[in-house]
């Protein structure tokens, strides 16, 4: 019980010093009946005191767990962000090298996707090339010709896409390896009838220059 004393002598002061300041009677009252109601009771105000303790121990612990959620939930949100920047470059990639293989314009395009494209240029899907394929397909057929062939430009695939050029549809067929290779198509193909046919050039997906 001597224990209890140092904390009685604790809260007389602790209601001294509230009398000092601007008190209310009823408050002063109060805090005078809650003194006497301790002194009486020494082993009811010890189960109080600690009961305050394990309080404030727990709200310390759940204040170290709530912080240590954070710093976790922080770190994940660094991860997942970090994760769709990622995804996001690869679908911008993705959307580019589409764009180079079917001839549109693209913006920005990384060196690295342009050389994948390259590199990749003959060497499509198993479904572009001119094997018979399973289920329903439609073709579009251009001519028929006996003493007319131009089966070498097509033993690697090729594309046919289209460019808008201020409100127009541009229609072109790619990509090939180098130029010489695309004026021969060209002179092969305006004896099919297509004399608005000739070479463009493009670099990082921009087209620099026309030569007929």
């Amino acid at each position: 019980m001597k224990k209890l004393y140092p904390l009685l002598a604790f809260t007389a002061l602790l209601i001294s010093t509230a009398f000092s300041q601007d008190l209310s009677k009823e408050e002063k009252k109060r805090l005078k009946d809650e003194l006497k109601a301790y002194e009486k009771d020494l082993t009811g105000y010890k189960a109080k005191m600690e009961d305050i303790h394990t309080t404030l121990d727990s709200n310390d612990a759940e204040i170290k767990r709530l912080r240590d959620d954070l710093a976790y939930a922080s770190t994940k949100q660094a991860e997942l962000e970090n994760k769709i920047t990622g995804l996001e470059a690869e679908l911008k990639d993705a959307k580019d090298e589409n764009a180079l293989l079917t001839g549109q314009n693209a913006d920005n395009v990384k060196p690295e996707v342009i050389e994948k494209v390259q590199n990749n240029v003959g060497k499509g899907p198993a479904t572009m090339s001119n094997a018979p394929q399973k289920g329903t397909v439609y073709k579009v057929q251009i001519g028929l010709y006996k003493d007319f062939n131009i089966n070498k430009y097509f033993d690697q695939p090729r594309f046919i896409g289209y460019e808008d050029v201020d409100g127009m549809n541009r229609y072109i067929i790619s990509f090939f390896p180098d130029e010489k290779t695309a004026h021969n198509f060209v002179s092969d193909v305006r004896k099919m009838g297509i004399k608005d046919a000739f070479v463009s050039k493009y670099v990082d997906g921009q087209r620099v220059f026309e030569k007929h």
